[in-house]
């Protein structure tokens, strides 16, 4: 295989989806983070799409979102996904924002709600103190990667529970500190580990070549 080449990009694909697969399932649904995400998975309402490019670019973001809109509700948690992408964490939350404004000035033009968006990266904070703290301590995805959900959705789960957030992140602090920090530190650094393995084999030019 070539480093990032056409014949590489099904490979990258499947590696950056599967230890995606591997955090969704030993992380947000291992350690019961997410009230919503186990019914959006089993309902099939997930839509993921791995971009390539080592540059972000503000056109495939929203031309993945696009594709989220014409899907409807059917396509209720959106997951874009960054492999190649050097950019640190800063950055990247910088680059979600960019995302995040050019969506909601559509969304007036068209007159449709806009998708709540939260940055994850595998630079996120290695330790935690508070509640809040935790929040970026639990986004330490494989890759950069943006999340995007429906605000309708929010708005459902927040109508009986109007402190929905701050109960989530008061959930998860407990869970966590029950579970012991450690245990969701270790599951962490082995997908990191895993990817980065993963990347490295990928990278590797084929002798052939």
């Amino acid at each position: 295989m070539n480093d990032g080449g056409r014949d590489a990009a099904p490979a990258w694909r499947r590696e950056a989806l599967r230890l995606n697969d591997r955090y969704l399932n030993e992380v947000v649904l291992g350690f019961g983070l997410c009230p919503w995400a186990e019914r959006a998975i089993a309902d099939g309402e997930v839509r993921r799409g791995v971009v390539l490019a080592e540059i972000p670019a503000l056109a495939v973001a929203l031309a993945f979102i696009d594709e989220m809109v014409s899907a409807g509700p059917a396509a209720a948690v959106g997951m874009l996904i960054f492999p190649r992408a050097p950019l640190a964490s800063a950055a990247f939350d910088r680059f979600t924002e960019e995302v995040r404004r050019a969506d909601r000035e559509r969304c007036r033009a068209e007159g449709r709600q806009d998708f709540v968006m939260a940055a994850f990266h595998p630079e996120g904070a290695e330790s935690f103190t508070t509640p809040y703290q935790l929040v970026s301590f639990l986004r330490r995805t494989p890759d950069p990667m943006i999340q995007l959900v429906r605000a309708p959705l929010l708005d459902r789960l927040r109508a009986p529970r109007p402190s929905l957030s701050e109960d989530i992140a008061q959930q998860n602090f407990a869970t966590v500190n029950a579970r012991g920090a450690a245990a969701l530190d270790a599951v962490l650094r082995d997908i990191r580990h895993d990817r980065e393995q993963s990347y490295a084999a990928l990278a590797v030019p084929d002798p052939a070549v």
